[in-house]
């Protein structure tokens, strides 16, 4: 009876440590004031390698950023929390250098490192944090194809490899691409086929889209092949 009860605990505590180790991001979002980052404004939270010109620039491009995903797909309803850096260290608790979005049982997040403090990178990852608010666990997780995330984000995104008038791609790179069911966050040939492929899609639907996901409505039905 011991000998099963400590098997028992061995693998509950495996499965904790297992579940933090493999979710550092999320549990790096909830811990964010235990960690050296503070609240300049509601959900916004920066560490000490901000200056307050650059809290002050930050803030600004927040709102902006929020703005554009407003006007180009329909009012947010997501209220994500951003954790903002210029120091590389915590790239191991879930930030890359430039920015990402991650959920949490709780929220939404939005990590930003040195490379991502500006509106496009910013406006990007807000987009994925919002479809993330609006997809149920299910549909964000098996049912969103990397094309349509990256496409969208990369609409209100105007980084000039992303913009379409410096994209060259034929339509079998963009046809593979649109096969995927994931990519690299370094590979910008994918970024720049799934913004073509996005072109497909009314930009003033895609919520209504995500909710048919939700409904049960398959992929192809909602957004083709």
């Amino acid at each position: 009876m011991k000998s099963s009860k400590i098997i028992i605990l061995s693998a509950c505590v495996f499965a904790l440590f297992s579940l933090l180790f493999f979710n550092k991001d999320a549990l790096a979002c909830e811990a964010a004031p235990l960690i050296g980052f503070e609240e300049i404004e509601p959900e916004i939270y920066v560490d000490a390698t901000l200056s307050q010109i650059d809290r002050e620039t930050l803030l600004a491009f927040v709102k902006s950023a929020k703005a554009r995903v407003n006007n180009a797909f329909g009012e947010m309803i997501s209220f994500p929390r951003y954790i903002v850096t210029n120091d590389t260290k915590y790239t191991a608790l879930g930030f890359n250098s430039t920015g990402m979005a991650r959920s949490t049982l709780l929220r939404e997040c939005v990590f930003i490192g040195p490379k991502g403090i500006n509106v496009d990178v910013i406006a990007h990852e807000t987009s994925h944090a919002e479809l993330f608010h609006r997809a149920t666990f299910y549909t964000k997780n098996f049912k969103i194809k990397p094309w349509l995330l990256e496409g969208s984000g990369t609409y209100i995104d105007y980084r000039e490899p992303l913009l379409l008038s410096n994209i060259s791609l034929d339509s079998l790179t963009v046809e593979h691409i649109k096969s995927l069911s994931d990519f690299s966050s370094s590979d910008v040939q994918a970024y720049q086929a799934s913004r073509v492929a996005f072109k497909e899609v009314d930009p003033k639907k895609l919520y209504e889209g995500i909710e048919r996901l939700n409904q049960g409505e398959s992929f192809d039905e909602v957004f083709g092949k």
